[in-house]
This record gives C-alpha cells, structure tokens and sequence, in this order.
C-alpha cells in the first residue's frame, strides 16, 4: 500500500475527499461542498490531535454558521451594504447580514466543488478541486465569469492550499480572495495560547469592522500596543488571555524563502501550529461571537487582500483580473512540538 493516498468518502450527504499519510499518521479530510476543510489530523506525543476546529456534523455543514474553513472567493470578508463599484459600474451584492447589511465571506462556501486532479507520490497527497459557479447571472451583483480551484498538498505534518480565480470571460473581472479555519492545539480552549504574528501594524476599523478610509486604516503598533503580538516580543505579552481579536495585520514580515509565519503555541501541550502564506495579510479571530464553540479555537485567516477591497482605490488595480488571466494565493499550515 502506499504511504500517502487520496481515498473518498461521505460526511452526511456531502461526499469527502481524504488524504492520508500511514506512517504519521497524518490526515486531512476536505467536505466537497465549498472544498471545506473540516479535520487535519496529525501525531503529537504519541495521540492523534485535530489542529483544525471545523463543521463538527453534517448538520453543521449543511446549516453553515461561523465560516468554518470556507473559501472566500471573489471577495474575502466583509463589503458594507454589498455596495461596490468596478471600472465605472455600480454593483450590488446580496446582503449575507441583513440586519447588519453587509456581504460577507464571498460567494462560493456552500458551492459544490468537483475534485479535478488528485495527486499520490511518495512524499504527498494532493487533490485539486474546481467551482465553475462564479458565472454572469448565477449571484446578484458579481456579472463575471471566473473558475475557482483550490489545491491541497498533505505532507507528513503540513497541508498546504492555493486558491486560484482564472477570468474565463470576456472583460476584466474583480478578484481576491482568503481561508476562514479555526485552529486549536487541544480542547481547552484559547487562552494560554501565545500568538506571534511578524506585522508592521494593524488595520485600523469602524465599529461595523470595516477598515478606515486611506491611510487612516494603517495602524502602528505606538498607537495599539494591545495588538502587538510580533515574535521578538516577552511571551507574557503575546499570551492570548481573554483578548478580544477581530483584526487584519497588515505587512507581514517574510522570511529568507520569502514566506511569512503566523504562529500559536500551547506552552501546556508543546504543540505549535504555524500558518504559512506568499504575501497578502492576516486576520485573527478569537471566536467571542460564535454561536457554536466560542473561544475555544482562533481563526487565523490568510487573506490576499484587505477587507472591503473592492471599494478601495489602493488596491483598484489589484483586484483587476483581465481575460484569460488568473490569480493564485498560497499559504499552508505547519504543526511542529516537543
């Protein structure tokens, strides 16, 4: 049998793609439904430990609340009263918040992906999934035809991901896009965690979490030392405690392979969970509002660009997809210990 396999099976009614490592054990299991990421197993003294908090039953799955590990694609997080404007046309989103007339998270999470390439060599499993369902006329205010895919790599104790948008039509389409997982070292919770993220500042926002207009948006960390948690600080001031974290950090810090690192630690268990990304920003979420499971796992979101970017004359030429053109965001996560 070979070490690393791509097997199928079923979550409720969702089918499942499985990639599994047996020799460390190493396993990640990804619903189709929006090429949800719902468990990442790996081997920590000697007991198997799920790094990722995702939908726990097929009726969480079916019912999503909280994004757990969704695929946030054309847009990631949030865009006020679904509101945008692209190359001098006005367009408008549904609103996923009514009552807080927002659009949220993009538009592909709950679409069905079809696994279109699956991968088994002797030091991975991979699987590539695609999502033809961005097309001119499917969602309210988003008139472009863009194809999703989403490629995950299982090592021995990493799964990687990239989130590719291809603009398959015939005009400039606008495009960014972001994960949304929970992440836990055990089941106790978040609090003694320690959280380094290599950032030059943090995004600045509204009371509706929508970034400041301009420069406005770009904190430093003079101004917002409760939001410092860069690496070379004491443990004492990157420990979780009961902070409260719904932010973007924005300028992260890249190492000699040109990655940056966001890392949580659990000083009790010795697991550290790093997650990986080629540029981009990201947001930490401590989960406070979940209805399900506050607290009790931190999303460390990888985002290619900053929330509301659509209406954000800083990143107009960014977000630009032009025909036949396509964009890729990479990031993973890592576990490591002692």
């Amino acid at each position: 049998m070979a070490r690393f396999q791509v097997s199928e099976n079923r979550f409720g009614a969702s089918p499942v793609t499985v990639l599994s490592d047996s020799v460390t054990g190493a396993r990640a299991e990804i619903a189709h439904r929006g090429a949800t990421l719902l468990s990442f197993r790996v081997q920590h003294r000697g007991k198997p430990v799920d790094l990722v908090d995702g939908f726990a039953t097929p009726e969480e799955l079916a019912d999503p609340k909280g994004a757990r590990s969704w695929v946030m694609a054309p847009f990631s997080n949030r865009i006020p009263e679904g509101h945008y404007e692209f190359q001098g046309a006005s367009h408008q989103l549904d609103l996923t918040q009514p009552k807080a007339r927002m659009a949220i998270h993009g538009l592909v999470r709950t679409e069905p992906f079809e696994p279109d390439r699956a991968e088994e060599t002797g030091d991975l499993a991979g699987v590539t999934f695609a999502c033809q369902a961005l097309r001119a006329g499917r969602f309210a205010g988003y008139p472009f035809d863009v194809d999703v895919r989403v490629r995950f790599v299982l090592r021995e104790r990493s799964l990687s991901m990239e989130i590719a948008g291809e603009n398959v039509g015939a005009r400039p389409a606008p495009f960014g896009c972001g994960w949304h997982p929970y992440f836990k070292t055990s089941e106790n919770g978040i609090d003694h965690l320690l959280l380094s993220i290599p950032a030059q500042g943090a995004i600045r926002v509204d009371d509706r979490l929508i970034p400041l207009a301009g420069q406005a948006a770009y904190g430093t960390f003079a101004d917002m030392p409760d939001l410092d948690f860069r690496p070379a600080r004491p443990a004492a001031a990157r420990r979780l405690g009961r902070a409260v974290l719904d932010r973007c950090f924005y300028g992260l810090a890249a190492d000699p392979d040109g990655l940056s690192r966001t890392r949580i630690e659990d000083p009790d268990t010795g697991l550290t969970l790093t997650v990986v990304q080629e540029g981009g920003l990201m947001h930490v979420f401590t989960g406070d509002t979940l209805p399900n499971r506050p607290r009790a796992s931190v999303a460390l979101e990888p985002v290619q660009y900053m929330t509301n970017a659509f209406n954000r004359p800083e990143a107009r030429d960014r977000i630009v997809l032009s025909p036949g053109k396509a964009s890729t965001f990479r990031f993973g996560v890592e576990a490591s210990g002692r």
